[in-house]
């Protein structure tokens, strides 16, 4: 199951759908913008406004009464916070029955600068009971949070893909997404004659070229290279380049415009977390021994993740849907160490298809 938040309708649109024969239903969410400056904050879902206490120094907790959700109901948690390079809010949770306390992130942020936005799922064995949710720490840095509470929609989802969890702005969140800890490496896996593998652990600083080495034995089909990049410009994008020759940019998508992590400074609005780009590629873009995959910096306070390949092997057949190719067909290999210097890239390694 997945759970899919819906956005309050205007009462003109729920008419007309109404017309149509279709039912407008609305599940509920509430965006709660700080300083908060006495404002009122109502919704369903909550026992009382949210509460704030921050001393001078920017130190304090923001205090959240939650009622219980309905079985099988899940309850996911936005936050958008400046980082400075160490340690952010902490997340916990204290039930108002069983007074049990749940430690739901001892620390959201992801060792950047500058914006970002990290979504975290209440767990659900806490979720069916009333209480209070704390986050905690340097809270002058927290610009905004945005609950939703979301009924469970089935989804059918292909054997290539991962199991989304949460949809919001338009954007797919995995389980490992939503856990409000370090953002774990997926292992590199076959889908029938293509490999998807991983490039990169952790979070590397792009204000600098990176260089990332992906060792291939043998010729290769087509190429999809992806990554994620916080920091970057709306409207920007970055240079890929491949074995010295300039392979093209990676454009990151646009988040719908309900996402929560669009963030107006003056007169520009800029985007507070992390958006993937790909990068199509050619059969016979990487060549047989090591391959220099080199992204250009765009400029300052931008940052990499999850950089990953999806290589098609090159002698792969019809007949072989769902299995990895024999082994004289060609076999990409994990990728190689960062450049020195650099601490978050994957430990080589080749893979047995």
């Amino acid at each position: 199951m997945i759970f899919r938040p819906t956005v309050r309708i205007g009462r003109w649109l729920a008419v007309a759908l109404c017309l149509g024969g279709a039912v407008a239903r609305a599940d509920e969410f509430v965006t709660v913008d700080f300083p908060m400056q006495g404002r009122k904050i109502v919704a369903p879902g909550l026992s009382a406004t949210p509460r704030q206490v921050v001393t001078p120094d920017g130190v304090g907790y923001t205090e959240v009464l939650l009622r219980p959700v309905r079985k099988d109901y899940r309850v996911f948690l936005t936050f958008v916070f400046n980082e400075d390079g160490g340690k952010g809010p902490a997340v916990f949770w204290s039930g108002d029955a069983t007074g049990s306390q749940v430690t739901i992130s001892e620390n959201i942020a992801e060792g950047v600068v500058g914006l970002n936005r990290r979504t975290v799922a209440l767990p659900a064995e806490v979720a069916n009971e009333a209480g209070h949710l704390y986050i905690m720490g340097r809270l002058d840095r927290l610009l905004r949070l945005r609950i939703d509470w979301c009924e469970p929609s089935t989804v059918l989802v292909a054997a290539d893909q991962e199991r989304p969890s949460f949809i919001s702005g338009g954007a797919v969140w995995l389980d490992r997404e939503t856990t409000g800890q370090p953002a774990m490496t997926p292992p590199d896996v076959w889908f029938g004659p293509v490999l998807d593998a991983a490039l990169q652990d952790g979070v590397a600083d792009l204000s600098e070229n990176i260089e990332l080495v992906v060792p291939v034995n043998g010729a290769t089909g087509r190429t999809r290279l992806r990554a994620k990049f916080l920091g970057l410009p709306l409207g920007k994008s970055v240079r890929v380049w491949v074995n010295g020759r300039l392979a093209g940019r990676m454009q990151p998508t646009l988040p719908g415009l309900t996402d929560p992590g669009y963030v107006r400074r003056g007169r520009r609005t800029t985007y507070a977390g992390w958006r993937e780009g790909a990068l199509f590629l050619e059969a016979g873009a990487l060549k047989d021994g090591k391959n220099s995959i080199l992204f250009e910096s765009p400029g300052k306070s931008v940052y990499l993740s999850g950089a990953a390949m999806e290589i098609e092997a090159a002698a792969a057949d019809a007949s072989s849907e769902g299995k990895p190719p024999s082994e004289d067909a060609a076999s990409p290999q994990a990728p190689a160490d960062l450049p020195t210097g650099q601490d978050s890239a994957k430990q080589p390694g080749a893979l047995s298809p």
